[in-house]
């Protein structure tokens, strides 16, 4: 059941972060397409200013020219009056001219105001595109960080499984080898036993005062605080444990009054050993 629960929430976590990916790649392709209109309207407010500066300028040339035009006009009116009435129409024309290129001023004017508004406010959508695709690949990295977490844990729990799995495993082979032992010995292992019924293990328990490798650390050797004056004798196996954490079994090798030396039976280990671990004969 553990398994079908890690398998569900690592496929969702996969499919969360390719929505991820995909919300990333959607903000990206729309940031591009409002950066690619912020330029396009860059370009045209260059080629607008530039269209201004030929304008102001064959304006300012224009300008020149009639006064130039005005000028010989004036002179020649003092020479001839009869033409006094020609230069005035030309004169004419040509403020007219002058006020058509200034309202075509105007109008460019308005327009470049206009699209530098619109320019500014691509640049701020734009960034605003920008900050939610932060957030989002912020998003994706913690959602990746979740999942690696979720990872660890399922493998963790994974290694505690083969090894209950191990032990298990232990147990039976363990079992047979006694149930082939009584068939040798011509004992239904299935009969029940006739006979004096041996007497209950009584709980003793104390704590782990040292461990360490014996000399040709081959075996490690642990040093807990009860002896034979508790009830320790040699050959007992004892539980070692932390909390509600099975560490492992050892096998009592050396008794003292208060203290006796277990060796660790490196096939029930579940953990590293520690001082002030808790021992016992039974759980």
């Amino acid at each position: 059941m553990n398994n079908v629960v890690g398998k569900i929430l690592i496929v969702l976590q996969l499919v969360f972060s390719l929505c991820f990916m995909c919300f990333a790649g959607a903000a990206y392709t729309f940031h591009e397409g409002w950066k690619k209109k912020a330029d396009t309207l860059q370009s045209k407010l260059g080629n607008t200013e530039q269209q201004l500066s030929e304008q102001q300028s064959q304006r300012q040339q224009e300008s020149d020219n009639l006064k130039g035009e005005l000028t010989a006009m004036t002179t020649r009116a003092q020479m001839a009056e009869a033409k006094v009435t020609g230069i005035e129409t030309s004169l004419t024309q040509a403020l007219g001219n002058l006020a058509n290129a200034e309202q075509q001023r105007d109008r460019h004017l308005a327009d470049l105001a206009i699209a530098q508004q619109e320019a500014q406010a691509r640049i701020a959508e734009t960034t605003d595109a920008r900050s939610e695709n932060l957030r989002l690949n912020d998003r994706v990295v913690d959602g990746i960080s979740v999942r690696r977490t979720l990872e660890d844990d399922l493998l963790d729990r994974q290694g505690r499984i083969d090894e209950a799995v191990q032990r298990e495993l232990q147990m039976v082979e363990e079992l047979a080898r006694l149930r082939g032992l009584l068939r040798t010995n011509k004992i239904d292992p299935n009969d029940a036993i006739v006979g004096p019924v041996p007497a209950p293990v009584e709980k003793i328990t104390g704590v782990v005062t040292a461990a360490k490798k014996n000399e040709s650390r081959s075996a490690e050797l642990v040093e807990i605080s009860i002896g034979s004056d508790d009830g320790i004798a040699k050959g007992m196996r004892l539980i070692v444990y932390r909390g509600a954490k099975y560490i492992c079994e050892i096998e009592i090798t050396e008794i003292y009054p208060d203290l006796s030396v277990g060796r660790v039976i490196e096939s029930t280990r579940n953990g590293n050993i520690e001082r002030e671990d808790n021992v016992t004969t039974k759980l």
